[in-house]
């Protein structure tokens, strides 16, 4: 008992450092003009590329309500994967609402989706410039999306931008990988927490969110969370692939006519990440074809980002994400029993009973995660709880958004999961 309440005491005193190493640096104030244009002729930008299909109905445009200040965000994290060896710099951002009485406010905590510049993510997505000297704000769309949809209504945001991006860039990006990133987020937690109490603010309920890898981010989170006793009074993700394996293992050896020509950046993105967060030493190259070892590796490293990364892409058009594998690893046998085919398995996140109440929404013609994939939480849930006796306790709720593709999945989650929050205030 003694060494146990040692160790819980030595972890809280290591957070409590981590926390007292942070800053949090006001950026700027956003008007509701500003975030009424950001949710509409923005949503417009966002949503030009995308593919509706039969039956899909575009949301109404939102609108804010109260202006917004934001703060960036900065901290120390430790990799659980890498045995918190070393303490890491990451960034994120924090945004409040600017109300009359901010003595009690709700909060969510955003998790962004997978981003190709490592600037394109949330401390950065309301500044014009970045380190590297590349247009971001474009591409970094996502966080102010849910930034004017929830602080520009009364909500509190958080939203952490990983191990590897933001001001963090130097270090390895932590890409799907579940435990880094779940410690990531609930970092910031603390420090956004502690922050908050600082201020005379009292976070009346807290909510998380995410979209794509982001959605992955949010079950991870909410795995913590649920472990360490913190209270979520409500979460949601937008096509959320639960199990890594499983979706790549589709993207490989069943492609889809319908499946986006850019999945093959999650493979060097996974690799890489799974060979930097878990090895051994070497997996990335037992895994990739020698062809495409080099040009994937400046994926990953996002060497000469945009223009050699995209010039890749366009070169790779037409080429089976098989291909991508060396020649041992294309089969589904060889695949799993690979330590990259492990440490995608090893990255799921459903197969605790999930105990906060979880919309999982996924759209009918999604371009990168299947439904299958994406309502496989619930499915799993069930096969984990259901009797002959009565009813489920299932705590997820799968909602299929008819003719929707990734982006328009995650613009219609959001809207209706910020309706369904503010029902729970």
């Amino acid at each position: 008992m003694k060494l146990l309440i040692t160790f819980f005491c030595l972890l809280a005193t290591c957070a409590s450092a981590l926390a007292q190493d942070s800053t949090v640096t006001f950026l700027k104030t956003v008007t509701v003009e500003q975030m009424n244009a950001m949710l509409s002729t923005e949503r417009e930008e966002f949503i030009q590329t995308t593919s509706p299909g039969a039956g899909y109905n575009l949301p109404p445009v939102s609108t804010a309500s109260n202006d917004v200040d934001l703060f960036v965000v900065r901290y120390f994290s430790r990799s659980p994967e890498l045995d918190n060896r070393k303490r890491v710099l990451v960034s994120g951002l924090l945004a409040l609402p600017k109300l009359s009485d901010m003595s009690s406010i709700p909060m969510i905590s955003y998790q962004h989706g997978t981003v190709w510049g490592k600037y394109e993510v949330p401390s950065y997505a309301f500044k014009s410039k970045n380190p590297a000297g590349y247009d971001h704000y474009k591409n970094a769309y996502e966080t102010r999306y849910m930034m004017s949809l929830f602080a520009g209504n009364g909500y509190a945001v958080m939203a952490a931008d990983y191990f590897g991006m933001g001001d963090g860039a130097k270090s390895d990006e932590a890409y799907m990988q579940k435990r880094s990133t779940a410690k990531v987020n609930y970092d910031l937690h603390v420090v956004v927490s502690r922050y908050l109490a600082s201020k005379d603010i009292r976070v009346s309920k807290f909510f998380l969110g995410g979209w794509s890898q982001g959605g992955i981010n949010t079950t991870g989170f909410l795995e913590l969370l649920e472990r360490r006793g913190v209270s979520v009074n409500a979460a949601f993700t937008a096509a959320a692939p639960n199990d890594p394996f499983a979706a790549l293992n589709g993207v490989f050896f069943h492609p889809r006519a319908l499946d986006a020509p850019w999945l093959n950046t999650l493979v060097a993105l996974t690799a890489f990440s799974c060979e930097k967060y878990r090895g051994p030493r070497g997996l990335a190259r037992a895994t990739i074809d020698p062809d495409y070892y080099n040009g994937f590796k400046v994926i990953y490293d996002r060497m000469s980002y945009p223009t050699k990364f995209l010039a890749l892409l366009k070169k790779w058009t037409g080429t089976p994400n098989v291909n991508y594998l060396r020649a041992s690893l294309r089969n589904p046998t060889s695949f799993a029993n690979s330590d990259y085919g492990k440490c995608l398995a090893a990255n799921e996140t459903f197969r605790q009973e999930v105990k906060t109440d979880l919309r999982m929404y996924y759209g009918s013609v999604d371009e990168v995660v299947r439904p299958r994939v994406a309502r496989l939480a619930y499915d799993y849930q069930e096969a984990l709880l259901a009797t002959e006796e009565g009813a489920t306790s299932n705590k997820i709720t799968p909602v299929l958004v008819q003719g929707a593709d990734h982006r328009l999945t995650f613009i219609t989650a959001a809207v209706a999961a910020k309706a369904w929050f503010d029902g729970a205030q």
